[in-house]
This record gives C-alpha cells, sequence and structure tokens, in this order.
C-alpha cells in the first residue's frame, strides 16, 4: 500500500490549523499538534495524526469543550487535582506536568490528578518532560472501556497506560538524556488496532475480541481488547482506575457499566513527579542509571538477537530517523485527511516522498 512522507513541522502545521479551524484556541490547538505528532515523530503512529478524525468526531458530538480551561479544584503543596472540564487532553496533562515538576522542586515529591478531560494522547510525552526537568516520573492513564477484564467477554476495563520515566545520562540518540517506558496494560493499544485499520495488516493472534466475543485477527472485526498476562493487565487497569478516576471523584468505569450506562468519551490521569535532587545529587544518578543500562546492553544474548534495546530506545532512533526523512502517512488515513482538508480549508501538509 502506497504512503506519502511528510516532514514533520508540516504535519504539526497541518493538525494545528485544522483544529483551530474548528473553534479551538490557537494555544490548544498547538498543544495538541504537539502531542500527536510527537507519537508520530517516535513510531506510535496509533496515537498520532490517526486520531485526528475520532478527535473531530468527539467535537461534533460535543464532546470536547473548545473553551474550557484546567481550573485546580484540589490544592495542597505535595498534591493538587487539576479539572479539565472536557477540554483537550494534552493541554490539561502538559499543565498539569509543569504544576508536577514545580512543586516537587520545592518539597521532593507531588502527586497529580487530571480530572474530567477527553484523549490525552501518548502518555509517555509527559513522562519524559517530566524527566527531562530532572524529575523522575509515573503517569497513569484511565479512560473509557474498551478491554475486557480477565474472564469477561464484554468491554469492561481501559487499556489503562502507564509511562515511567527517569534522567539517565546520555540516554541514547534522541532520548535527550531521558529513559522512559510507555505501555498499555492490555496486549496490544487500541491505537495499534487503528493503525492496521490503516494499513490494512492482520492483528497478531490472541490480543482482540470481536463484539461477540470471539477471537479474531481482523481489525475492521476488533472490538474488545484483551488485558496483557490476564488478570495482571485488568488488575492493572482495575488499580489505575482507583488511583486516576474513583481518587479524583470523576469514576469512569462503574459510571459506564453500571445502571447510567454513561457514553460520554471521557479520561483521567495521575501524575507522581519524583525530584531526584531530593534524594541524591543528580549526577550520580544519571551515572548509576548509565552504566545500569550499558550493563543490561552487553549481557549473553539469546538466539535471534541481534541487540538488547533497553526502554524507549527504538522509539528514539525513530524519532531521530524520522525527524531528518519525515513521518509515513498511509493511504487510506492521507484520503481521510485530504477530506477533514477540503472541509475545514486548510492545505495539505507538503510531501517528501510519495512510495
Amino acid at each position: 500500500m502506497s504512503e506519502n512522507i511528510v516532514p514533520h513541522p508540516e504535519l504539526r502545521r497541518f493538525i494545528r490549523e485544522v483544529l483551530a479551524a474548528q473553534g479551538a484556541r490557537e494555544s490548544d490547538a498547538g498543544a495538541v499538534a504537539d502531542g500527536l505528532v510527537w507519537a508520530n515523530l517516535r513510531g506510535v503512529d496509533g496515537h498520532g495524526v490517526s486520531r485526528l478524525p475520532n478527535y473531530l468526531n468527539i467535537i461534533k458530538r460535543g464532546e470536547i469543550n473548545l473553551k474550557a480551561q484546567p481550573k485546580l479544584t484540589h490544592d495542597r503543596p505535595a498534591s493538587f487535582v487539576l479539572d479539565s472540564f472536557f477540554g483537550f487532553g494534552p493541554v490539561a496533562c502538559m499543565a498539569a506536568a509543569s504544576l508536577a515538576v514545580e512543586r516537587a522542586n520545592k518539597i521532593g515529591v507531588c502527586y497529580g490528578l487530571v480530572r474530567e478531560t477527553t484523549h490525552t494522547g501518548a502518555i509517555g510525552r509527559y513522562a519524559q518532560w517530566i524527566a527531562r526537568q530532572n524529575c523522575a516520573a509515573l503517569v497513569l492513564g484511565a479512560g473509557p472501556a474498551l478491554m475486557a477484564y480477565h474472564g469477561a467477554r464484554v468491554r469492561s476495563m481501559a487499556t489503562s497506560p502507564i509511562a515511567i520515566a527517569v534522567p539517565a545520562g546520555a540516554g541514547g540518540a534522541g532520548g535527550g538524556g531521558v529513559r522512559l517506558l510507555d505501555m498499555a496494560t492490555s496486549t496490544i493499544s487500541n491505537g495499534k488496532i487503528l493503525q492496521a485499520k490503516q494499513t490494512g495488516a492482520k492483528l497478531p493472534e490472541n490480543t482482540v475480541l470481536s463484539a461477540g466475543g470471539e477471537p479474531t485477527t481482523d481489525p475492521n472485526k476488533a472490538e474488545i481488547l484483551l488485558p496483557l498476562g490476564g488478570p495482571k493487565g485488568s488488575g492493572l487497569g482495575f488499580m489505575f482506575e482507583m488511583l486516576t478516576s474513583i481518587l479524583a471523584a470523576a469514576p469512569i468505569q462503574s459510571r459506564a457499566l453500571g445502571p447510567e450506562q454513561r457514553k460520554r468519551h471521557v479520561a483521567n490521569l495521575a501524575m507522581l513527579a519524583i525530584d531526584i535532587a531530593s534524594f541524591r545529587p543528580l549526577a550520580d544518578f544519571a551515572t548509576d542509571a548509565a552504566a545500569l543500562g550499558a550493563i543490561v546492553k552487553a549481557l549473553p544474548r539469546q538466539s535471534g538477537f541481534d541487540e538488547i534495546t533497553l526502554p524507549g530506545e527504538r522509539s528514539n532512533r525513530t524519532e531521530v530517523a524520522r525527524k531528518k526523512t519525515g513521518i509515513p502517512i498511509p493511504a487510506k488515513l492521507w484520503s481521510d485527511l485530504e477530506r477533514i482538508a477540503q472541509a475545514n480549508g486548510v492545505t495539505m501538509p507538503a510531501v517528501l516522498q510519495n512510495t
């Protein structure tokens, strides 16, 4: 299947202009565009510009409040709740990351909650940003029910991503001195299904169920994701809901699965920022972190492994490459973007290459 290769500044410009045409503030449109392009640059294409059509559908349904401004509703030295009022996820989440770092620098640690936002994007972006401010980061996500709880054959839990990042010396190409783990608690992310729909690829076996609760590898029939490690993945998702949604007095799953049967798109996020220097000198931490990475990479390899990679290493390399060569956009997604461009009076991204 053919694809167009576009430079990342052009892709960011396109997303920003489309959202602005929908009525978003310029700063908000830019924050969302930054988040989607961050994912594309790192090869997490299921959380990149492929999300734009769905964002527009959520706006059309009136489920994104284009005029919302995040506001603190709980405010203490080492904790806060930032209410998004159903605004753009990346806007509230980046504001929360900044608050968490500011307070961790003063008191050592800070635990913050982002309440009732919309799709937050790839949460590794926030963890990485926190780590670049010389803090360790733990970010937990909660959102709509897309995954089956272990043993269930219906959507009953979010894919509940987790991202952990630390400053780690050199950090590898493109890493900005950060070691980053970013993963869902489902066998694959919902973004991977979206990406497979765009490319026509089959899904791995034992990762999704059809609407009828039967296993499938067809992305067009995939309706329910399976938890990573069975009870381990669904257990993590359950507890993430406790530490984000329920702690923020904004339950998602009980309102969606219980008598209310709420259908609105909503997400919550929790983030813990830890000031490294409050525990030990930052340079010493980074030296030890880099040493551990070097030791692990030098371990004897199993047959079939050319290299042992560390968390975030492959994504770092992809980011370096794509900043130079551009971001690939599959043909089906390109057609969707052309329709969006026409409907919003926006110029399509310039093309570096068509393959």
